[in-house]
């Protein structure tokens, strides 16, 4: 097939697009669907039965996976979860995926609580960039949030990452109405004198209940932006590193950025370059649509053909966009998909 669809060629290298020419350039990797907090909007108590031990994608079974899609064309890989970290032995995966693959980036989100132990792990591995979640700066606030987490613990470990020179180092923060959207101006005011990436994200209609979060929790980011830009004179600014959805701004003199990621509001489908690869192997070409194409036995099997075939078909699965807007909702949780 051409580049149209599925697999082809441009420029001389290999490429995998879609129905609407899109390239796929990305792979987030969820490696558990665990997690050591119990945040709400993704993973709250009691719903949730974890994915068996014999079920999830082994170290070598997802090298395997990614081998095949750099040969496609994807050079970014982003460890995800569940928390990545309360699996065993990432940091020989990320050393492993940098040794046996030719993907130019391996990056990992995490909420933090167990970063300062494996920081020097990471970066001797080779990790190239670290998003840390991060809903507070309150910690007890950031602690009814996430029911069990102690933000001087993330602190710590974030501090010893940037000194471990794992930078830019970039914060995650959901927005959520009515329990911390009354701090977005205080992260804006922590770029003018730390050298972070602070980005504030939408709620998307995810996971249990997502109906009912989406219309109590909601904020409207891109409202929030307009806003930001006229109260600190913000500045569009570009050239950092990554190809996700966030859109970069700037207060002038300050040493970090600001970054909104905005699905709801202004959706950013028509420049999607990802694929989602779960904890089990479900190949997913779309967070919002709840379709896959399996890897898992041909990973196992080490059938590369098999795995170049798959991946071209889950290319030809995904949509032009989400119906989010609309109504409509992803059932499965952000924590079993990869957040």
């Amino acid at each position: 097939m051409g580049t149209e669809l599925g697999t082809g060629r441009a420029g001389g290298e290999a490429t995998l697009a879609d129905s609407c020419g899109r390239i796929v350039k990305s792979l987030r990797i969820s490696v558990t669907d665990r997690c050591n907090l119990r945040c709400e909007y993704c993973l709250p108590r009691g719903l949730h039965a974890f994915e068996r031990p014999d079920e999830l994608l082994s170290f070598d079974d997802i090298t395997c996976v990614v081998l095949v899609a750099s040969r496609l064309g994807v050079n970014r890989v982003r460890i995800t979860g569940g928390e990545p970290l309360v699996r065993a032995g990432v940091p020989d995966l990320i050393a492993q995926l940098k040794r046996e693959t030719t993907v130019r980036e391996v990056a990992m989100t995490t909420n933090g609580m167990l970063l300062e132990r494996h920081v020097d792990q990471l970066a001797a591995a080779g990790l190239d960039r670290l998003t840390v979640s991060v809903d507070s700066l309150k910690p007890e606030r950031f602690r009814a949030i996430t029911c069990t987490g102690s933000l001087d613990d993330v602190w710590r470990g974030v501090r010893k990452a940037a000194g471990a020179g794992l930078r830019p180092l970039k914060i995650n923060v959901l927005v959520l109405k009515g329990m911390n959207d009354d701090e977005i101006d205080a992260w804006v005011e922590l770029t003018r004198d730390h050298d972070l990436v602070v980005r504030l994200l939408e709620l998307m209609p995810v996971g249990e209940g997502a109906s009912q979060d989406l219309a109590e929790r909601y904020v409207d980011l891109t409202k929030v932006r307009r806003r930001l830009t006229a109260d600190y004179g913000l500045v569009a600014t570009s050239g950092l590193p990554g190809n996700g959805p966030a859109r970069y701004w700037r207060m002038p003199g300050a040493l970090g950025v600001v970054g909104f990621i905005t699905p709801i509001s202004d959706r950013y489908c028509d420049s999607c370059s990802r694929f989602r690869l779960t904890s089990t192997g479900e190949l997913r070409p779309c967070l919002a649509y709840e379709v896959s194409v399996p890897l898992r036995d041909a990973a196992r099997a080490r059938d590369e053909a098999l795995l170049e075939a798959r991946f071209s078909s889950a290319a030809a699965l995904k949509p032009l966009g989400h119906a989010w807007s609309e109504g409509a909702i992803t059932k499965i949780g952000m924590s079993r998909i990869g957040g």
